[in-house]
């Protein structure tokens, strides 16, 4: 093992001029533990912040769209994270939805988040505490295992593999590039190479922020320092500068936060209402987990790892009594850390900046419970004092050889087990399907891996009745577990509702979407559906004053006022469906169904020469089916154009097969209330004896040829 052969070379120490070889032999490792990890698919909140966000998918470079990308939050269009937007937006444009692209992106911010932890650690040496306390090939052997420990833990397989995570990777980087730039500011001699590098620090700062709002605790990062490396006396005026730079930092934070999430109290306020557990639950619970992620990270076994897990919450310090232990156990980590500040600054670091950059996601705010990603930034020094505490086994071993390479193999051994663990972990990410299966293998309890595989399912590819009947099983399995938002009763009830839909039992869809109602009254989403199941029923009535109570509420949709004016048009109201329409259109312009349905509306009233151009336009736009040639050429019959309607009516039987084009005109009541009315009259009667016509004309050519 390369790790043997160093560490038996430790002795004679080893040039600071091997850092570059020391880097590549860092990321030729992590390239092997993630080398089956970059074809990984899309995966969960991939979805919502990619694959559906239009800022994200940059299509022409130019300053406008690429300031666009950073008010691209999901399902807002607010300012949001946008350096991390800013390189999603990138991928997009280079590779559109072609993963590769993204997960190299990916593994090269890992690759240099390692690398400036490395320097950063080795810059923690040149301190007045450290130096001169190790050799320098001690540090180098400190950072390096500390480095590896760190890159290669499979707990950030979920930062790492899981694209959309590339905000919490690029926050952490930017964390370190701006904790790099301020001990180097630190120890220069130089007043204008001080503030250089006191504005690239504030700069690395702001990037970090601007890629994800956790970063915002780093600038606390800096007391720290100054407290547990640089030398200072404990005088009265140190301590009020200290506690004063805390409050300072603390008050920077919070500001910071506020201007880049000016709702964020409101957030905290309100939004515990869509959660099964209160600010106390929340605070209580977070303490079990934050020493499972600790669990995590010094025994990261594949088995222990979930974009899931089953989490009991914690109503009181002892119920369960585990809370209280944990909070224990917290405190005492806290107290020793203190403590073993002056004697161990390594420990002290690891244990304090752990804690400190919890803060913003284990804490108050109310997010879901757990997720692994969030230990990305909080673990950068966290193995800072197990190499430390290999360094001094090495140096008390240092004169028997043999020792050393038992140890040296040992420690390879330790980092392949490690290595192939994260190989492993990286197998789970493959598909959605693999991520959600092995989810629920390790979270049983929790619904959203039943939900998740449901969803794909029913609405994957080649869906059919039986998928459907399957996925409905799973939903309703979901319903007596645990959700992360107690709103998800309602989300599954809508999904139920919509698999009901599909199996066109539209009564039992019907309840469904009731039910789920009850539960969410505001969701315009599931009203929407619920008007739509109404529509295919036929009752255009109770449909219309659903969706009238979505828009007295304020929403805004293109497709709520499309479907406003459908229901007109079914009901024989083309002058109240005209403004509705056209106000879909000025929401969605282009947009084929509503250039239909605009199109069809015209007709009705008359105005045939705009009837055809939308029409026409409908079908230029990708709306190329049997229902837009019907409509067209129903609009020439109600005109009176023959011949155009001859020549459509030639079109479609070229372009399409009998059978598929008469199927809208013989289908039944909940498959014609899908799509704008036809006069099934006017357009049967008319290719029918188009056809008669037809037909004769060839029987009578083959009577002459035979004659």
């Amino acid at each position: 093992m390369p790790f043997s052969i160093f560490i038996m070379r430790l002795p004679d120490g080893i040039n600071s001029s091997s850092s570059c070889r020391l880097f590549f032999l860092v990321s030729l490792l992590l390239f092997l533990a993630y080398s089956n990890s970059f074809y990984s698919s899309w995966q969960f909140d991939d979805q919502p912040n990619i694959l559906v966000n239009k800022p994200i998918q940059l299509e022409k470079i130019s300053l406008a769209n690429l300031l666009q990308t950073a008010f691209a939050k999901p399902g807002s269009g607010e300012f949001y994270r946008p350096i991390a937007c800013l390189s999603l937006a990138l991928n997009w444009y280079f590779g559109q939805k072609d993963v590769f692209g993204y997960h190299i992106i990916n593994f090269l911010v890992h690759c240099c988040a390692a690398w400036l932890l490395f320097l950063t650690i080795k810059t923690l040496f040149l301190t007045p505490r450290l130096k001169g306390c190790y050799t320098p090939g001690q540090i180098e052997f400190i950072a390096v295992m500390a480095v590896l420990f760190w890159a290669l833990n499979p707990i950030h397989t979920q930062a790492v593999t899981y694209i959309v995570q590339r905000m919490a990777s690029m926050a952490a980087m930017f964390s370190l590039l701006a904790i790099f730039c301020y001990l180097k500011a630190r120890l220069n001699g130089s007043a204008k190479g001080r503030m250089v590098l006191l504005v690239c620090a504030v700069i690395s700062y702001l990037l970090a922020i601007l890629s994800k709002e956790n970063a915002v605790t780093i600038v606390l990062s800096v007391p720290l320092l100054e407290l547990l490396f640089f030398r200072h006396d404990l005088s009265r005026s140190f301590v009020q500068k200290t506690v004063g730079g805390v409050i300072l930092g603390g008050l920077i934070c919070v500001l910071v936060g506020f201007a880049l999430r000016p709702e964020l109290f409101d957030f905290i306020i309100n939004y515990y209402d869509n959660r099964p557990f209160t600010l106390v639950e929340r605070v209580l619970t977070e303490q079990k987990i934050v020493l499972f992620y600790i669990s995590q990270l010094f025994f990261p076994a594949p088995g222990r790892l979930s974009i899931d897990h089953d989490i009991i919450l914690s109503t009181s310090l002892f119920n369960p009594w585990t809370t209280g232990a944990a909070v224990l156990v917290h405190i005492l980590l806290l107290l020793l850390a203190v403590r073993m500040g002056k004697k161990q600054p390594l420990f002290s670091l690891a244990v304090l900046f752990f804690y400190l950059n919890h803060l913003v996601e284990s804490t108050i705010i109310p997010l879901e419970l757990v997720f692994e990603h969030r230990n990305y930034l909080p673990s950068l020094f966290l193995f800072l004092p197990l190499a430390q505490a290999l360094n001094w086994i090495m140096i008390q071993v240092q004169e028997n050889k043999f020792i050393i390479l038992f140890i040296g193999v040992l420690l390879g051994c330790l980092l392949a087990t490690e290595g192939y663990a994260t190989y492993e972990r990286n197998k789970a990410w493959k598909t959605e399907e693999s991520l959600w299966l092995d989810a629920l293998v390790k979270a049983p309890n929790s619904s959203r891996p039943l939900a998740t595989l449901a969803v794909k399912l029913a609405w994957g590819p080649n869906p059919n009745g039986a998928k459907y009947r399957k996925a409905l099983e799973l939903t309703k399995r979901t319903l007596s577990m645990r959700m992360s938002r107690r709103r998800l009763d309602a989300a599954q009830f809508s999904n139920m509702a919509s698999l009901y839909n599909k199996l066109g039992e539209y009564k039992e869809a019907n309840f469904y979407y009731e039910k789920a109602l009850t539960l969410a009254p505001e969701d315009a989403g599931i009203r929407y559906n619920f008007c739509k199941n109404l529509v295919v029923t036929g009752n255009f009535f109770q449909a219309k004053v659903e969706l009238l109570k979505i828009l007295d509420k304020g929403f805004v949709h293109a497709d709520y006022f499309d479907m406003l004016g459908f229901i007109d048009l079914w009901t024989g109201q083309p002058k109240k469906a005209l403004p509705a329409i056209q106000q879909a259109m000025k929401y969605a312009p282009g947009h084929p169904n509503i250039l239909l349905t605009l199109g069809k509306c015209f007709s009705i009233l008359g105005y045939h020469d705009k009837s055809n151009w939308y029409l026409s336009q409908a079908r230029k736009n990708g709306r190329d089916d049997a229902i837009v040639s019907l409509c067209i050429i129903e609009n020439h019959l109600r005109a009176g154009k023959i011949e155009l309607a001859q020549n459509e009516l030639k079109r479609s039987l070229k372009n399409f097969s009998l059978i598929y084009f008469f199927r809208p005109l013989r289908a039944p009541a909940d498959e014609r209330y899908r799509r704008v009315p036809l006069d099934n009259k006017i357009l049967i009667d008319y290719i029918q004896s188009q056809l008669r016509q037809n037909l004769d004309q060839l029987l009578l050519t083959k009577g002459k040829k035979n004659d």
